[in-house]
C-alpha cells in the first residue's frame, strides 16, 4: 500500500486525533495538542524510566518542547514513517505510556521497530501487553507490514515478559547496540512475523 493511500485511509478514520481503542486503553497518535500531558507523562517517569532510557534534552520535559517534538511525530507519521501512540486509561486522559512503531519501511522489506513504555505507577497491570497488541494489528492489518523488531536490555524482565506474552522471535544479543542513559547496552533483538 502507497504512503498516500495510507495517509488518506487514516485522516479518514478521524479528521481530529486518530486513536486505537482496546478494552481498558485508548491510544492517541501523537499530536501538538498532546504536548502539556506527555511533559508532565515524561517529567513524572524521568528516574523511574532513566535506567531504560537514552539522555533527552531538556525540551523533552516541557510543554513547548514536547509540542516541537509532536510536531515532528505527526509529520513523520502522514509521511508513514512512525506512527507514535500516546496511551491512557479509559474514561481518563492521563497518559500513562507510550508504543511507537518506528524506522518503517515498505515494499519488498514491510518491516518497523517497535518500542513502548508505561509509567511506573501502571506497570504490573498487563497494560504494555494490552496496547503493544493493538499496534501490532494496527501494523498487519492497516500497515500491511511483514516484520517488526524490537530490542530488550537484558535485565528489563518486564519488557522481556512482553515479548514472551505476545510471541515475539529471540533472534539473539547485539552488544552495546544502543547508548541509554549514557552507557552503551547490549540489548536482545526479538522478531514477529506477520504470516
Amino acid at each position: 500500500m502507497k504512503n498516500a493511500v495510507l495517509q488518506e485511509k487514516i485522516l479518514q478514520e478521524n479528521t481530529d486525533l486518530y486513536r486505537l481503542f482496546t478494552p481498558r486503553l485508548v491510544l492517541t497518535l501523537s499530536h501538538p495538542r498532546l504536548a502539556g500531558k506527555v511533559a508532565q507523562f515524561n517529567t513524572e517517569n524521568r528516574e523511574a524510566l532513566a535506567d531504560t532510557e537514552p539522555n533527552r534534552p531538556k525540551e523533552y520535559y516541557t510543554t513547548a518542547g514536547m509540542r516541537r517534538i509532536l510536531k515532528e511525530e505527526d509529520k513523520a507519521s502522514k509521511k508513514c514513517e512512525e506512527f507514535r501512540f500516546w496511551i491512557s486509561e479509559k474514561g481518563d486522559d492521563r497518559i500513562i505510556g507510550t508504543v511507537c512503531i518506528s524506522n518503517i519501511l515498505f515494499g519488498s522489506v514491510k518491516s518497523c521497530y517497535l518500542s513502548y513504555k508505561i509509567s511506573a505507577d501502571c506497570q504490573g497491570k498487563g497494560y504494555a501487553t494490552e496496547a503493544v497488541a493493538e499496534v501490532i494489528d494496527f501494523a498487519w492489518n492497516i500497515l500491511q507490514l511483514h516484520r517488526i523488531e524490537s530490542y530488550v536490555m537484558p535485565r528489563n524482565k518486564k519488557s522481556l515478559r512482553v515479548m514472551e506474552k505476545l510471541n515475539f522471535i529471540p533472534e539473539g544479543i547485539y552488544l552495546r547496540c544502543l547508548e541509554v542513559n549514557g552507557v552503551w547496552e547490549d540489548h536482545f533483538r526479538f522478531s514477529l512475523l506477520n504470516e
